[in-house]
């Protein structure tokens, strides 16, 4: 049995880096949130709008930002043929990782269909702790069988990652402006726009975000999981945009830091309409409420314009 006391709790709801923050910052780093998910394009997202969207409408893979950031990563894949010699892979991979004071990350280990950090094991219970988005994320970590990964519904085809340092370098300036540039080209994606005749198509950026506000205009839509999910990952994930450029804006002078600072007033006041729809939209709303429609469609049509002028102006940065 190992487990590595003092892993933060998470300040983010999110699905996919928010645990890798967490590790990073255990093995040294010093990430603030804002900044991690600024670089990581997940203040910036919005896809769907359904349940798998903050999973798969990433601006990079954690792989990606892992390396990025200057780490390498092992990752441990399913085997649907071996599932029982892929496991053992995966926990003699983990374990390993702790043992030497380092926390890894599971797919699905205490959330759904999320990467969570763990952060000890009990070989004897066939247990792993750590955290999630919702779990372990309050004091005590959360504590689960460690073949749970195993149960997933909606699998990544990898079952763990294990971070070291690598021989990289992280480009502070070359990073910022690709995940400035990469929101922008998000926001503005057209994919599937064609193709709204009546069957639902995945959106992204100020598609996904107007078409939101055009479900809730209908008094009887009735609102779903993947309402619930989303609002509650984007409004936490948005609220660090704001924080994000203001922090960047130091090192862009002139006119490119003024632009930075007026994007992030912008984008203030779409994390602050988001805030007030979490409540509308969330786990405890009712599916179905016209009243409740009424005031969700207009907070979205203003949160989305909040969204799409804070984009057009980072359009000329």
């Amino acid at each position: 049995m190992k487990i590595l006391e003092g892993v933060s709790n998470y300040e983010v709801t999110e699905a996919n880096v928010e645990a890798l923050r967490l590790a990073l910052n255990y093995m040294g780093e010093d990430y603030a949130a804002a900044y991690f998910h600024g670089i990581a394009g997940t203040a910036f997202r919005i896809g769907g709008i359904c349940p798998c969207a903050p999973t798969c409408a990433y601006a990079m893979r954690p792989q990606e930002l892992i390396r990025l950031l200057g780490y390498e990563c092992a990752e441990y894949p399913y085997d649907d043929g071996n599932k029982g010699a892929a496991l053992e892979r995966m926990l003699a991979a983990v374990r390993g990782s702790i043992d030497i004071g380092v926390p890894a990350l599971v797919w699905h280990a205490f959330t759904a269909c999320e990467w969570d950090i763990v952060t000890g094991y009990d070989e004897n219970e066939k247990v792993f702790y750590g955290r999630g988005s919702y779990a372990g994320n309050i004091g005590e970590y959360a504590k689960n069988p460690w073949d749970n990964t195993l149960s997933t519904f909606a699998s990544n085809g990898i079952m763990a990652m294990t971070v070291k340092r690598g021989s990289g370098v992280y480009d502070k300036k070359r990073a910022e402006i690709a995940a400035l540039n990469e929101a922008v080209r998000h926001a503005n994606d057209a994919e599937n726009t064609d193709k709204q005749n009546g069957e639902w198509v995945f959106l992204q950026g100020k598609a996904a975000y107007n078409r939101w506000a055009d479900d809730f205009s209908k008094h009887d839509y009735a609102r779903s999981n993947g309402d619930a999910y989303c609002i509650g990952i984007y409004a936490s994930c948005h609220a660090q945009a704001g924080p994000f450029l203001r922090g960047i804006a130091p090192g862009y002078p002139g006119a490119s830091g003024a632009l930075l600072q007026q994007a992030a007033a912008l984008f203030d006041k779409e994390a602050g309409c988001l805030e007030r729809l979490a409540p509308l939209l969330g786990w405890a709303s009712p599916e179905t409420d016209a009243r409740r429609n009424e005031k969700a469609a207009e907070l979205l049509r203003e949160a989305a314009g909040h969204y799409g002028a804070a984009m057009d102006l980072l359009a000329d940065f």
